[in-house]
């Protein structure tokens, strides 16, 4: 939460010298902006993010991300993923990059059509 000062109409005069307002502002909207579950992203032992991918060809490969802020459950990434990468939450202890798998719906994570709505806005 940030305290900010705006003016604005009040031709019924509803708000008083003194009075104060509570407001929630967009404060901006990022087109194809790509979320990961948290749950996803993990730390190399530099620090830097990374996550396990399914690639188009059904392999597995790590990646190293960018990510720019948490939204909620989420991390805002803005490289290292690309739309229609499968990102892999469960079972990451038993994985490997280069190995052939086959992606399913990650039960430990809500979809976006499962979310409440306003969330990852």
């Amino acid at each position: 939460s940030v305290t900010i000062r705006a003016e604005f109409p009040n031709p019924d005069k509803l708000l008083l010298p003194g009075m104060f307002v509570r407001a929630q502002l967009q404060s901006g909207v990022r087109q194809n902006a790509i979320l990961v579950p948290q749950q996803g992203v993990t730390r190399d032992q530099k620090g830097k993010p990374t996550a396990m991918v399914v690639n188009g060809e059904g392999k597995v490969e790590l990646r190293e991300l960018v990510t720019e802020r948490a939204l909620g459950a989420d991390w805002l990434v803005s490289k290292g993923i690309e739309a229609g990468d499968k990102v892999i939450t469960e079972g990451l202890q038993k994985v490997k990059p280069g190995a052939s798998v086959t992606a399913k719906p990650a039960g430990n994570v809500a979809s976006a059509e499962q979310q409440p709505a306003g969330k990852g806005q």
